[in-house]
Parts: structure tokens; C-alpha cells; sequence
């Protein structure tokens, strides 16, 4: 009789191990439409274009998965890859599948750890108080701000206690005989309380040759009430000779970004956003400066489906940015005007 009780209790473990599961969601946001630039090349000529890694929304489709391991535990993983909407290659020259994110980890009541390829504690910091929370995001610098989109490699740890968000990360360098040799570190936190929420990070890393930094800070802030919202950070990214945008580059330099913007929402379905945004770059005997003014309105036709235009002016003064940033005037041209309408639809 005992040893059938023991049996039955062994056989009830195996099958209750064989029913936990990963629940495993498949999502994405898909951003069709046209845009207009004027002043694309020397002659001043202009540029319609649809095919886009996404205008107003970057396209994707992803897959996460959560398993409840108990005791308040769980595991989880995110595989997220990106696509052209004009020709549906994939959003990179390197024809990198999970280019966005690859990760997995272990959450808690204690907070998370992850490890993979993701998003930065940098880009996570600034996404709190971007006035257009990370849309339009190849026109607007604020999400490729110091280059820290996303790190490979990545060991990130994120807790959240009360109104308070903490977040730290170490990516690995992978250069034999060297641990600080390409490696990244970082630190942030966001605070929200009532209407107002504030946030910082503060980035440092090595280059694959560890001889020269990147020192990368970041605060900001927004403030809500009904239907208006107002943001507004600043970031500064330090380069020393030898960690520039370009392979190779030995000049050091310095990159400023400070912006300003608000959301209104007219309607539950319509809203308003316009924002400014300048990025500043200063080194050697070089001072350049892009100016960004931006305007865009939403309509929802549903919680998934949504109508966007936008009107933006960039202006340049000064060097030209060309070597220092992603975001520069087309040789021979000062200003740039661009205008586009499309259609987003999240699953």
C-alpha cells in the first residue's frame, strides 16, 4: 500500500511538471504610408518614398513567452525582429533576424534580471520624457541618442518599488584578455509621482581596444494633467579621439541634445503633438548645430488602428554633422522640410 501511495505521488509531480507551460504571445506593429523630403542631394531635388522600417511606429513582430515558476517567480524571453513595409526585407544592412531584441530571463517581486540583446538603460531612461514617446524615431534623435538603442551581450537588472524605477546593466565586451575592452556599464532611475515624473542614467564604455570612452548622461522629465502632456530632457554624449560615429575616427567630440514638446489630445480618438528638438556637436575646431521643429496629429480608427501625419523643418548651422551624427544635412543644403501621412496597425 505505501509503495502504490508513493507511486502515485511520483507519477502526480511528473504530471503536474508536464503541464506547466510557456505562455507564449505573438504581437507587432505594422507603418504603411508616404513621406515627402525636399533637399535631399546638392541639386536641392525632392524624395517620395513609402518603403520605411516604419515613419511614425518602427515595424516589428516579436514574440514573448512567461512561465509562472512559482513563489511569485517566473521566466520569460522576448525575440523581436523588424521589416521594410515597402520591399519586407529586414530592417538591417546585416540581415540580423532579432535584430530588435533577443533575451531571457528571471522576474520577481524583487525586480528582473535579462540577458541578451535590448534595449538600453539609456533608451529606456529617455523614453519616460520624450514629448513623442519614441515616434518617428528616424527623424527624431532622441532614440539612437549616444548610439545606445540597444547593447549585445547585455546583463540588465530592472526593479520597481513604489513610484520608484531602477534599472543597472554590464554588457560584455567579449575581447580575450581584456574585460573592459569594448564593455558597457550603466546606471538609472525614474521617479513618478501624481502628475510629475523625472528620470537619469549615466552610460560609460570602453572602445574593442580599450583606449578611448564613451561617458554618456541623460535627465529629464514630464508633467500630465487630462488630456495635455508636456515633456522635456537633455543628453550628453563625450567621445574621446578614437571612439567615433565613423570606424576609425580619432577626433573626439561632443554631442548635446536637449528638446522640449507636448501632447494634446483633443478627443479620445484625435490628438496634437509638436515638439523641438537640437542636437549640438562641438570638437577640434568644429561647432555644428541641427535645429528640429515637429508637428504631427493622430486619428484612431480603433485601439489598434491609427492615421498619422506630420509636418517637420530641420535646420542646419554651421560644420557639417556628417561625421559625428545620423542625423545630418545633405551636402549643400542648410534646410530640410518633410511631410508624411500613413496608417499604423499594432496586434
Amino acid at each position: 500500500m505505501k509503495k502504490s501511495l508513493l507511486a502515485l505521488a511520483v507519477l502526480s509531480a511528473f504530471a503536474g511538471a508536464a503541464q506547466a507551460q510557456t505562455n507564449v504571445t505573438i504581437y507587432g506593429s505594422f507603418n504603411a504610408g508616404l513621406r515627402s523630403v525636399n533637399n535631399v542631394d546638392a541639386a536641392g531635388n525632392s524624395r517620395l518614398s513609402m518603403g520605411s522600417n516604419g515613419t511614425y511606429s518602427s515595424n516589428r513582430i516579436g514574440f514573448k513567452g512567461v512561465e509562472d515558476l512559482g513563489g511569485g517567480m517566473n521566466a520569460h524571453f522576448t525575440l523581436e525582429t523588424g521589416f521594410n513595409t515597402g520591399t519586407g526585407a529586414l530592417d538591417n544592412a546585416n540581415n540580423q533576424l532579432f535584430q530588435r531584441s533577443a533575451y531571457v530571463g528571471l522576474g520577481g517581486a524583487w525586480g528582473s534580471v535579462d540577458l541578451g540583446r535590448q534595449y538600453s538603460v539609456n533608451f529606456k531612461t529617455i523614453g519616460g520624457y520624450d514629448p513623442f514617446s519614441y515616434k518617428y524615431t528616424g527623424i527624431i534623435p532622441v532614440a539612437a541618442q549616444g548610439g545606445l538603442t540597444r547593447l549585445n551581450n547585455d546583463i540588465q537588472y530592472t526593479g520597481a518599488f513604489g513610484p520608484v524605477t531602477v534599472r543597472a546593466e554590464y554588457a560584455l565586451g567579449e575581447v580575450a584578455g581584456d574585460t573592459s575592452a569594448g564593455a558597457t556599464a550603466a546606471v538609472g532611475a525614474g521617479v513618478k509621482t501624481g502628475p510629475f515624473s523625472f528620470g537619469g542614467a549615466y552610460t560609460t564604455r570602453a572602445n574593442a581596444t580599450d583606449t578611448a570612452d564613451q561617458n554618456v548622461w541623460t535627465v529629464g522629465g514630464a508633467f500630465v494633467t487630462g488630456p495635455f502632456r508636456i515633456a522635456a530632457g537633455y543628453a550628453n554624449d563625450d567621445r574621446d579621439a578614437g571612439f567615433g560615429v565613423a570606424p576609425g575616427a580619432v577626433v573626439a567630440f561632443e554631442t548635446k541634445d536637449a528638446w522640449i514638446g507636448a501632447t494634446y489630445s483633443i478627443t479620445p480618438a484625435m490628438a496634437l503633438q509638436a515638439g523641438y528638438y537640437q542636437t549640438k556637436v562641438e570638437a577640434t575646431g568644429v561647432s555644428g548645430r541641427r535645429n528640429l521643429a515637429i508637428v504631427g496629429a493622430t486619428y484612431n480608427l480603433s485601439k489598434r488602428t491609427t492615421l498619422h501625419a506630420d509636418v517637420d523643418f530641420a535646420r542646419f548651422k554651421g560644420t557639417s554633422l556628417a561625421t559625428y551624427s545620423p542625423f545630418a544635412a545633405p551636402a549643400g543644403q542648410n534646410r530640410v522640410t518633410g511631410i508624411s501621412v500613413g496608417i499604423n496597425h499594432t496586434f
